[in-house]
């Protein structure tokens, strides 16, 4: 009796012990793949990438860094239905992955889907409330909808986090001027040309609100 319990022991460790091998084979695979797809994506060889993150996800499925780079390459190459699948493939098998909630919210926020969009960027950043460009966009996003005092929340929130960031100055500016606030208007659209002297929308906007303060 106790040799049969013996030899099924064995029989299961070493079952176990092959399986061990065989995943951390397929994992190490798929981690080539999607590395590959990296490389390509920054080569910008997209079809190529396409095909790499495709392989890294048949060996793994529930890979949801490679769905989240596949997203980003079809976005690359303008397959916008299909980038908002696997983003959604990602965020499936990691819901706290807060790159493919962000990516997935400029997606949706390019297909005109605003408050979807929101609603992603809303999770990315309760996830990270660090995001300093998810509080960009998300700015944007609240001044389409009219919502002006919570777009320059978010646009001094992006501020705050990264204060070398023009754009989010020079959508700061935007946001105050269109509330009346000229003088405060123009010191934000003073400070995105003092980070970037070669920044077109700043320097029109500071000219018009200094026209306007007249």
């Amino acid at each position: 009796m106790w040799v049969k319990v013996s030899i099924i022991f064995v029989a299961l460790v070493t079952y176990w012990g092959y399986w061990l091998v065989q995943e951390k084979h397929k994992n190490t695979q798929s981690f080539t793949f999607n590395e590959r797809g990296n490389i390509l994506s920054e080569l910008r060889r997209y079809d190529e990438a396409i095909e790499n993150y495709q392989q890294a996800i048949l060996i793994k499925v529930n890979y949801s860094s490679a769905y989240n780079n596949l997203a980003n390459a079809q976005k690359q190459k303008g397959q916008l239905d299909k980038s908002i699948a696997n983003y959604k493939e990602a965020i499936r098998f990691n819901n706290d992955h807060t790159d493919a909630y962000s990516n997935l919210g400029v997606v949706l926020s390019e297909q005109g889907k605003f408050e979807e969009a929101i609603e992603q960027f809303r999770k990315a950043l309760h996830l990270n409330p660090n995001l300093f460009l998810v509080h960009n966009n998300m700015g944007t996003l609240l001044i389409q909808q009219g919502n002006i005092a919570d777009a320059i929340f978010h646009y001094q929130q992006a501020i705050i986090l990264y204060p070398k960031f023009a754009k989010a100055y020079n959508n700061l500016g935007s946001a105050l001027a269109g509330q009346g606030k000229l003088k405060e208007a123009i010191e934000y659209f003073e400070n995105a040309i003092n980070i970037n002297p070669n920044y077109v929308d700043a320097s029109n906007n500071l000219e018009i609100a200094r026209s306007l303060l007249k």
